[in-house]
């Protein structure tokens, strides 16, 4: 890990964790719902791959979860209230990583945050306090295009680039995500990634 000049770690699974305080379990139950069916709702390709590619916000994506919830119950009336714990919840911090990351900062490391994001990751990241930790924000909703494509990992190095005022070997960047594809499409490309893994 050591020896490049930008390190940059995928967000969800990486930097935060959402499953500590999620609602849904309670969401479902009370509108008598699957068990497991917010998420699957929320992230189906329909829905998701428009929000992390910049075609439509973190609001626009949430009414059309609520929507899709309402087809899906007895009580659609009762979705939104319900739902606005999901849309409060933007996760915790996963320590281990948070402690990386200072450690790369304080010995003068570049650092990176890469997430097939919305455009509420910003303030997310300043909610929890994340910001701090990267000199970067690397966001597929602003590139218009999600990992594992190779033209998000394209863009990602270009705005590397422009932050260090210079071009970099593919090589000079080192990269983590718990996701085996998006790794393996980094090292594609040419960075040097390994898959993310909590001790």
């Amino acid at each position: 890990m050591t020896g490049h000049t930008a390190y940059v770690f995928d967000l969800d699974g990486v930097v935060r964790d959402f499953a500590p305080g999620d609602p849904s379990a309670a969401i479902e139950a009370a509108l008598s719902l699957p068990s497991g069916h917010v998420a699957a709702t929320a992230f189906h390709s329909d829905l998701l791959l428009p929000t992390i590619t910049g075609r439509q916000t973190f609001d626009d994506w949430f009414s059309a979860i609520c929507a899709a919830l309402e087809d899906a119950t007895d009580e659609p009336h009762r979705v939104r209230d319900h739902m606005e714990s999901w849309r409060a919840n933007r996760g915790t911090a996963i320590g281990e990583t948070v402690e990386r990351l200072e450690t790369l900062r304080s010995a003068g490391h570049r650092t990176y945050v890469f997430t097939n994001g919305t455009d509420n990751v910003p303030a997310e990241l300043e909610l929890l306090g994340l910001s701090r930790l990267f000199d970067g924000l690397l966001n597929t909703a602003d590139f218009g295009v999600g990992k594992p494509d190779p033209l998000a990992y394209a863009a990602a190095h270009r705005a590397i680039e422009a932050d260090v005022g210079r071009g970099l070997a593919r090589n000079a960047v080192w990269f983590t995500d718990d996701r085996a594809e998006n790794v393996a499409a980094a090292r594609e490309f040419g960075w040097d990634a390994e898959v993310f893994s909590r001790a």
